[in-house]
């Protein structure tokens, strides 16, 4: 097996199966129905995102958003079509608070309440969304948002990027890991998926504490402000210590599927590896916390 198969497997072995999906599509489709009867007249259209939506999704972080988007006049402040919107639900589902999203818990499902801001232009999906956190409001837009993701060409990028992050228990805001590996590919040539990869995580190592992570739709907004510190620190810490891995590998210490192997912390043994070199032979922890995975959050 050579490391680009290892890594095309690693994203199969990750790959949303019809029916998670079906089933998810099932609970946001019910979710909407109520919606519409509830707020029917106020609302100018729903539409999905997330994970699921941008084609990103992987076993472990999989959700689908529907974006609600309520006619300017629906409500007299952002806060209160927020209240609303999750006073109706807490009547059917259980649910948390986020950000800006209502979360369904265990439902792989997220409701972002958004006010229009321009209606007279329907083609125009601009919204302001309730922060939860200040009180204040954010614009945001999720067609542009869905384009951006589509048009960059990083898609299987960003799903190995999300499995490495759940690999090592890392925390970093979905939406913002999907513009850190497309901004790290901005310029890039390489086409395999080690190589491409291997940049991402360069591009982590040298910029991801300081990195600014322009939102596509309202160049104002930074969405690596949304990442802890602490876990950027980690971000840098993982991709120093995968890229030694490498680094070790190409000087001839081990073989580079072994290296790869570390680098998404699986210690699975070298049934696998490349000409079955017994010296490669890496046994696997046996930790209480081994394989956990971090709660889903809303990216």
């Amino acid at each position: 097996m050579t490391v680009n198969e290892y890594l095309e497997k690693l994203l199969e072995d990750h790959k949303l199966s019809d029916e998670e999906r079906e089933e998810i599509q099932t609970t946001s489709d019910e979710v909407r129905e109520k919606l519409n009867n509830e707020f029917g007249r106020k609302i100018v259209t729903i539409k999905y995102s997330g994970s699921i939506a941008k084609h990103t999704a992987i076993t472990e972080s999989k959700d689908i958003d529907l974006a609600v988007h309520f006619k300017k006049t629906a409500f007299e402040t952002l806060e209160e079509m927020y209240n609303s919107v999750f006073d109706y639900l807490q009547k059917n589902y259980a649910l948390r608070k986020q950000k800006v999203s209502i979360g369904l818990v265990d439902l792989n499902v997220d409701v972002v309440p958004g006010r229009r801001i321009d209606e007279e232009d329907e083609s125009n999906n601009d919204v302001f969304l309730y922060k939860t956190d200040d009180g204040g409001r954010i614009k945001t837009n999720i067609e542009t948002h869905k384009k951006h993701i589509s048009e960059s060409g990083c898609r299987k990028i960003i799903r190995l990027a999300k499995i490495w992050k759940i690999k090592h228990d890392l925390k970093f805001k979905s939406f913002a890991l999907e513009l850190l590996v497309i901004q790290a590919l901005e310029n890039s040539d390489k086409t395999s998926l080690s190589d491409r990869f291997k940049e991402v995580l360069e591009y982590i190592k040298e910029n991801v504490e300081q990195v600014r992570l322009v939102d596509p739709a309202n160049s104002n907004n930074n969405v690596a402000d949304a990442v802890q510190p602490i876990d950027k620190t980690l971000f840098k810490m993982k991709a120093e210590i995968g890229l030694g891995y490498i680094k070790d590998a190409e000087e001839g210490q081990e073989s580079l599927l072994s290296a790869w192997k570390k680098v998404f912390n699986d210690f699975s043994g070298d049934s696998d590896f490349e000409g079955g070199n017994s010296s490669n032979i890496i046994i696997k922890r046996e930790t209480a916390d081994y394989g956990r995975q971090p709660e889903r959050r809303h990216g």
